[in-house]
């Protein structure tokens, strides 16, 4: 069995996230609009005083077992790209980079992180500024930063907001040809939110799910 990311049908005002999955190695996409694509990444990571899923079931089944969202188990294995939020302005790039390693409190990940960094941040052309405070960066930026991280954590899954909105062309281009590179490298599921199936991405999805009427169940469209 591979590693396979699966969640529950999440009910909303008037519509309803269908029930599905994504395999590792696999891409979808879901087609949502931007409020709801909060709503859904607070789910996904939100847990109750127990530690299990606040508002509605949502796991990774592995190998070795099956880890429910919000553990600590499941977050090490799950990388988030979300929209305008890849860098804290206080810290500099590098610190930025680091950060999710720093939360985990995994002093063995976070160590291979900073031996990796550098190949990193050259791969992604931002070595020249590495050490610099982050402070008022464009969208672009924002995305590298969110785009390093999945490189340095080799999450199991994925799941990515549009990162790229409100990128000029030239920067757009160049950030869909490193995207789908890293993916390829990494080998990880994808789960990609979008308020529009031409979204503009580059990228090739095994199906698209959308929002479905609260009173009429799912709703899923197969590319």
């Amino acid at each position: 069995m591979s590693d396979t990311l699966y969640w529950n049908a999440l009910h909303m005002e008037h519509s309803v996230v269908p029930e599905s999955h994504v395999n590792i190695g696999e891409h979808v996409r879901l087609v949502i609009d931007y409020k709801n694509q909060v709503h859904f990444m607070h789910n996904l990571f939100n847990t109750d005083t127990d530690g299990r899923t606040a508002a509605w079931p949502m796991w990774l089944q592995t190998k070795t077992g099956k880890f429910q969202a919000g553990t600590q188990e499941f977050m090490s294995r799950i990388g988030s790209m979300i929209r305008h939020h890849g860098l804290i302005a206080n810290l500099s790039l590098r610190e930025n980079l680091l950060l999710p390693f720093l939360y985990q409190g995994d002093q063995t990940r976070l160590e291979q992180a900073v031996k990796e960094l550098d190949n990193v941040a050259e791969w992604l052309e931002i070595t020249a500024s590495l050490d610099e405070q982050a402070g008022e960066r464009m969208t672009y930026t924002h995305a590298l930063i969110s785009l390093g991280r999945c490189l340095l954590s080799r999450p199991t899954i994925v799941v990515a907001q549009e990162v790229h909105m409100g990128m000029n062309p030239e920067h757009l281009e160049h950030f869909r040809e490193l995207s789908v590179s890293a993916l390829a490298q990494l080998g990880s599921g994808l789960l990609y939110l979008t308020d529009s199936p031409n979204e503009g991405s580059g990228l090739e999805f095994a199906r698209t799910l959308s929002l479905a009427p609260a009173e009429a169940g799912n709703n899923t469209v197969a590319e």
